[in-house]
């Protein structure tokens, strides 16, 4: 996992290579707090803690933004149509999250190859998943679309495609190129 700021030097390539070294699609998230991070490996086989920020959910996305360049880059490698990514505080997940509000297996995202985006199903978690704030509903699997924001429990991301992330990289970093 790479963050923002590791990704800049790669504002200079085309999209074309951005998108074969990283993938059609990139979560990014804050940094999951250290102590979660020794603790949630424990937790395996335990219950999932409450959220804890629900109410917040706006407020902490605001904060998220503004240190930009210190979130993590989780990329999505799908390689053909209908292709399932599991989301959970467990190892055996493709995308692991380890915090203490997150299910051991959390949600799913589902590939479309076809509108090139991902859709999100909720696995019963005891905290939910929402998109832009709202929940997602029982049994519901929802298209993500570009620049939405992902919740699973107290854990925000931003969905974003390759060409929207590589064109806020090649934005920030002065003197790049137009491609």
């Amino acid at each position: 996992m790479v963050s923002v700021k590791q990704l800049r030097p790669f504002a200079g390539a085309s999209l074309e290579s951005f998108r074969a070294a990283s993938g059609s699609v990139a979560l990014i998230q804050q940094p999951v707090e250290s102590a979660f991070k020794s603790v949630v490996p424990a937790m395996v086989g335990m219950r999932t803690v409450g959220m804890a920020h629900r109410s917040r959910m706006g407020e902490r996305l605001l904060a998220m933004l503004r240190d930009f360049d210190n979130l993590e880059v989780h990329f999505l490698q799908p390689n053909q149509d209908g292709e399932e990514f599991t989301v959970g505080r467990t190892d055996t997940c493709d995308l692991m999250v380890p915090e203490p509000s997150v299910s051991q297996h959390h949600a799913t995202l589902r590939w479309n190859a076809g509108t090139g985006d991902f859709s999100v199903r909720d696995a019963q978690s005891m905290n939910g998943t929402f998109i832009n704030g709202a929940p997602l509903g029982f049994k519901a699997q929802v298209m993500l679309h570009d620049g939405a924001t992902l919740a699973f429990g107290d854990v925000q991301f931003l969905y974003l495609r390759a060409e929207t992330l590589h064109e806020h990289l090649r934005l920030a970093v002065p003197g790049t190129p137009a491609p």
